[in-house]
């Protein structure tokens, strides 16, 4: 029984040091508030690298009323065609942020208005949702996993 128990507890002990060395409790919260920030000023400038660049290599894009963008290469076609139509704003509110080892999900809701650039398209565009990011931590930076974001306006 004792080398039973004793068995069992160096498994345990062995399954809880399967974390990445980097990995500090807690770390997630401030970077993830800090890289929606970041996500929201390259939105607003249109800077399409610097948005591309909060995601990891192999991360899925799944906006609404859409199909899912996958990789950088099509997530830079998501946001490039997006802010292709016009000037946008938007501001990101991190409501919470759960993390489990090297994984977190970050939770919160956004504000969105989009001023055309082509004359004659009607006035701005004007939205508000919520959306989860999965974001994982990998060579030390919290990327962007997994994105999805919807509308709180009804379906029409």
């Amino acid at each position: 029984m004792k080398r039973l128990i004793l068995v069992t507890a160096l498994a345990l002990a062995g399954c809880a040091t399967h974390m990445s060395s980097d990995f500090q409790s807690g770390d997630a919260e401030g970077a993830i508030r800090k890289n929606s920030q970041a996500f929201a000023t390259a939105a607003n400038s249109g800077s399409i690298d610097a948005l591309v660049a909060l995601y990891g290599d192999s991360a899925k894009l799944l906006p609404a009323g859409a199909p899912m963008f996958q990789g950088k290469d099509g997530i830079r076609q998501f946001w490039s065609t997006l802010l292709a139509t016009g000037k946008a704003h938007v501001t990101l509110v991190t409501d919470d942020v759960l993390q489990s080892g090297d994984l977190a999900v970050e939770t919160g809701h956004f504000d969105l208005t989009i001023t055309p650039t082509a004359t004659g398209t009607g006035g701005p565009y004007q939205d508000h949702g919520k959306y989860v990011v999965v974001w994982s931590k990998l060579d030390g930076q919290w990327k962007i996993e997994r994105d999805i974001f919807n509308s709180n306006s009804p379906l029409q």
